[in-house]
């Protein structure tokens, strides 16, 4: 499979999701881009189901690979330091984030949707487990028994954190917001924490300009039928994935021919561009609005597709960087408290320790969802609860 002519429409299927998404991922246009017939691809690769499934292969094996290589590099480095560890972790997002840029957007498209159809996606659940014992194998010379927890915790972290790495890895405050947060996680989420995470309020106010000023791709008068039908094309790319927009199916949720759509919305990458902004400003309303901290919808598989959704996006596209930083930023603002009791106990977590661990929970919400499986088998609160008790218990935090 891992043939010259193979790869060769593979790398034209990952640079096509990479400038366009999943939704712009068609044989034809595979076909195109690696300069051969429609007939040739069918013939060496097969049909979209194919071609899918052998980009989660080669993502599999490129990525067991690039594990070997980290695995040989941090041997001889103590990850018991939180700093070292902190520094591994960083240095694995930025490669992902630039080196592995392409192969790294299709794996974030592949398991958003994945989230939508896992028996579609069969591979995903390996690529994940095998993601998640590859940290866990890392560290578990010097974390022995709570290594296999960590593991998953920092795989979870990082299956969360990387679209915004490669979305805005180049923002100076944004890296600051995500070092401080990184910092807690490689603790443990042990401690009070120090350094960059004393500052964690300043960090959150300087990530990024405040989407209030920047300006929104598409104009929809609030109360008008155009907003209305937005909200459609939302509700559409949430629960279908974007690759499933088209007039008609959008028409059919709102009950209006395909006409009136039309009219509004003359192609389809209008259609996606309205739908993209009516996400935001949904979760927008979201963050703002009021309710209980622990309220199930907060952190549900609709809040975690349209956050990745949006950070996916602004990959692609300079201008919604601010607004996929207002998400990444405001991880765990209204649920604090809540996810801090949770593992802290009475006395909480300090802001960045919480961020990170919602973001951890993110990440193991988005593997249940691609994998069909309980979040149980991933991370629980519970078992950051022990995990941070356990380093508690040993440096006397």
């Amino acid at each position: 499979m891992r043939g010259v002519s193979a790869l060769l429409f593979l790398n034209a299927a990952r640079a096509r999701i990479a400038t366009n998404g999943i939704r712009g991922l068609s044989l034809r246009s595979v076909a195109q881009d690696a300069g051969t017939s429609l007939g040739s691809l069918n013939y060496r690769i097969g049909d979209k189901a194919a071609l899918v499934a052998h980009l989660v292969e080669e993502e599999r094996l490129e990525r067991q690979a690039v594990h070997a290589a980290w695995l040989a590099r941090v041997a001889g480095l103590d990850l018991g330091v939180p700093a070292v560890l902190a520094a591994i972790i960083t240095a694995y997002l930025d490669q992902a984030a630039t080196v592995r840029r392409d192969a790294a957007l299709t794996g974030c498209e592949l398991l958003l949707e994945a989230g939508l159809d896992p028996a579609g996606y069969p591979g995903i659940a390996d690529l994940l487990k095998e993601e998640e014992d590859f940290w866990s194998g890392a560290l578990v010379r010097r974390h022995e028994a709570r290594a296999a927890v960590f593991g998953r915790a920092i795989a979870c972290y990082c299956r969360d954190e990387l679209p915004f790495s490669i979305a805005a890895g180049h923002d100076p405050d944004y890296r600051l917001l995500r070092a401080a947060t990184i910092g807690r996680l490689a603790a443990g989420l042990a401690g009070r924490g120090d350094g960059l995470s004393l500052h964690f309020e300043t960090l959150v106010a300087a990530c990024g300009i405040s989407p209030a000023t920047a300006p929104l791709p598409v104009d929809l008068p609030a109360g008008s039928k155009k907003a209305e039908l937005a909200r459609y094309i939302a509700d559409v790319i949430v629960d279908q994935g974007a690759a499933s927009v088209t007039h008609r199916l959008v028409a059919a949720q709102a009950g209006v021919p395909n006409s009136s759509v039309a009219h509004h919305f003359r192609t389809r990458d209008d259609l996606l561009d309205a739908g993209m902004e009516a996400l935001i400003l949904e979760m927008r309303r979201e963050l703002n609005g009021a309710g209980e901290p622990d309220s199930a919808r907060r952190y549900g598989p609709a809040v975690i597709r349209t956050t990745h959704s949006i950070a996916l996006a602004a990959a692609r596209d300079q201008a919604m960087v601010p607004f996929a930083l207002d998400m990444r930023r405001r991880r765990a603002e209204n649920v604090h408290r809540a996810v801090g009791e949770a593992i802290g106990g009475a006395t909480g977590l300090d802001r960045a320790a919480s961020q990170a661990a919602v973001l951890i929970l993110v990440g193991a919400g988005l593997a249940a969802l691609a994998c069909g499986r309980s979040e149980q088998d991933v991370v629980t609160l519970d078992q950051l609860a022990a995990l941070r008790a356990g380093f508690v218990a040993c440096d006397g935090s």
